[in-house]
C-alpha cells in the first residue's frame, strides 16, 4: 500500500475528532500539511517507527494500566484500522462475538442475549444453567507470536503488515490497550473459539464480547465436559481462565447488566450489583475531581448523562438509576453542586442531565 496525503488526512480528521481545541491538536494543526507530508514519507519508505507508549491509569470501569500512543501513531492507526485491516479481521466474526464491530457493541450483545434466553425457554420450557468465562489478564497475555500470525493470515498487504507489527513489538507480551489494532486483534483471537464452541461442541446458545463469553445449556453436565474443553484449548493458545469462571443457574451478568430468566420465561434485566458499585466510586473520584477544578461541570453531566442512557436500557433498572441520581446528587450538594434530571418533549420523550452550582 502506498499512503498518500488524503489517507492520513481523512485519518487526522477520525483522531482529531471533538479534541481539536487542545493544545497539542493545534500545534500539529498549524503544520498539518507539513506534518502529514512528512508522515506519509516515512510510512512509505519503511522508516516509519512507532513512540514509545506512555502509561495511563483507568479508573473506571475497573482499575487497570492502559498504554497511549502518540498523537501521530494515532493517525496512523486510524489509516490503517479504519479501512484497510478492519474489513478483513472482522469478516471470520461469528454474529454472536460484538465487540469493535461496526454495527454492534454492548447493545448488541444484550440484545443478542436476550433473544437467546427467549428462544431457549421456547425451546426447552425450562430455565438454563450458563458457563460464564472470561480470559485472565487478556489483552497482556497474548503472546506475540501468534499475534504476527494473526496478522499474516488476515492482512496480505505487506506494507500495513510490517507497520502493524511494529506496534505489536512495543510491548514486551501481550497488546496494548490504547491501540485500535489492539482491539481489532484481541477480538480475532478467540474467533477459532467462538466457531469451534458452536460448530464443534455444538452449542446454540452462544456469545462473546471481546473475553468475556458464555454458553447456555440444559444441563450442568454438558457445561463442565466444555469448560474443561474450553480451559485446555484457552491454555493451548498461551491463555488461562479468570479464577472466576463458573457455572451458574438461570442468573448471570454479562455487559454490565444482571439477567435472570424468569420461572414464567420472562427475561429481567437489571444492571449489574459490581457495575453499581464501580460507578459509586467513579462518581465519588470525579466529585473530587470537579470540586479541586480538575474537570468541568459540564463534564461531569456529559459523564453521567452517557451512563445514565445505557444504565435506563435495561427496562428493570429503574429504581436502580433514579437511587444512583439521588445518590450522585447528595455527593455534588457536599460541594456546592447540584444535578437536575429533566424529561424534555421535543418529538419523542428524552432526558438531559444539568450539574450547576447549588442555588442558595
Amino acid at each position: 500500500m502506498i499512503f498518500d496525503f488524503e489517507d492520513l488526512r481523512l485519518a487526522w480528521k477520525a483522531e482529531s475528532r471533538g479534541k481539536r481545541s487542545l493544545p497539542n491538536q493545534q500545534r500539529y494543526r498549524y503544520r498539518l500539511e507539513e506534518n502529514l507530508f512528512a508522515l506519509a514519507e516515512r510510512l512509505n519508505s519503511g522508516a516509519f517507527e512507532p513512540t514509545p507508549l506512555r502509561l495511563k491509569r483507568i479508573y473506571y470501569p475497573k482499575r487497570r494500566q492502559a498504554q497511549v500512543p502518540s498523537q501521530e501513531d494515532k493517525i496512523v492507526q486510524h489509516a490503517i484500522a479504519d479501512e484497510h485491516a478492519y474489513y478483513p479481521m472482522v469478516a471470520p466474526l461469528i454474529k454472536e462475538a460484538s465487540a469493535n464491530t461496526r454495527g454492534r457493541g454492548t447493545d448488541y450483545g444484550v440484545k443478542e442475549l436476550q433473544e437467546q434466553l427467549r428462544r431457549f425457554w421456547n425451546r426447552h420450557h425450562k430455565q438454563p444453567w450458563i458457563l460464564k468465562c472470561d480470559i485472565h489478564h487478556f489483552f497482556y497475555s497474548i503472546p506475540h507470536g501468534r499475534a504476527n500470525a494473526l496478522i499474516d493470515r488476515y492482512i496480505k498487504d505487506e506494507a500495513i503488515s510490517a507497520i502493524m507489527k511494529k506496534f505489536v513489538a512495543l510491548t514486551g507480551r501481550g497488546l496494548p490497550l490504547g491501540l485500535q489494532q489492539s482491539q481489532l486483534l484481541a477480538n480475532l483471537y478467540l474467533s477459532d473459539l467462538d466457531h469451534k464452541i458452536k460448530e464443534r461442541l455444538g452449542f446454540t446458545f452462544y456469545g462473546r464480547h471481546m473475553d468475556d463469553f458464555y454458553i447456555l445449556a440444559e444441563t450442568e453436565a454438558e457445561l463442565r465436559k466444555a469448560l474443561d474443553w474450553i480451559r485446555e484449548y484457552v491454555a493451548s493458545i498461551g491463555l488461562e481462565l479468570n479464577p472466576k469462571t463458573a457455572i451458574l443457574y438461570k442468573s448471570f451478568d454479562y455487559l454490565g447488566y444482571c439477567f435472570t430468566l424468569g420461572d414464567t420465561g420472562k427475561v429481567i434485566v437489571r444492571l449489574s450489583k459490581t457495575k453499581v458499585q464501580a460507578k459509586r466510586r467513579h462518581l465519588r473520584r470525579m466529585a473530587r475531581q470537579l470540586e479541586t477544578g480538575q474537570i468541568t461541570a459540564e463534564k461531569f453531566a456529559a459523564s453521567y448523562f452517557g451512563w445514565r442512557q445505557h444504565a435506563m436500557k435495561a427496562k428493570n433498572a429503574r429504581t436502580q438509576v433514579l437511587n444512583i441520581d439521588q445518590y450522585t446528587n447528595s455527593l455534588l450538594n457536599t460541594i456546592g453542586y447540584a444535578l437536575t434530571v429533566a424529561k424534555v418533549n421535543k418529538g419523542k420523550v428524552h432526558w438531559r442531565v444539568i450539574v450547576a452550582p447549588k442555588e442558595v
